[in-house]
């Protein structure tokens, strides 16, 4: 009986100091990044930068990363959905973003 105690007690201790084991070897070299486990990398484009807004009698162009872009035009996968005076407004599938050609906090010293 006392065998037997002694067998599970074993038992125990060796799923215990199982899972008490790092999940990252503490002994590889900082930064080493273990080849068999799965890294996700998720690329995401950067927002196109508003240079210049050109407006004439009915049509209005504007000019995004050195590129002059019309209504209705995409760059970068953004397409151009609306234009004001001094705002532009990117669309990518059902978000929105609005650029402003003048920054709201100018500093005057």
């Amino acid at each position: 009986m006392v065998k037997n105690i002694a067998l599970i007690i074993l038992l125990a201790m060796s799923f215990i100091v199982r899972s008490a084991f790092a999940a990252q070897d503490p002994t590889a070299p900082l930064g080493w990044i273990n080849n068999n486990s799965k890294v996700r990398v998720i690329s995401q484009t950067q927002l196109p930068t508003l240079q210049s807004i050109i407006c004439g009698d009915q049509h209005c162009s504007v000019i995004l990363n050195g590129t002059v872009v019309d209504l209705g035009e995409s760059i970068q996968g953004y397409k151009l959905t609306h234009v004001t005076d001094n705002t532009v407004t990117l669309s990518r599938g059902s978000k929105k973003w609005q650029l402003a050609l003048f920054a709201d906090n100018i500093r005057i010293n």
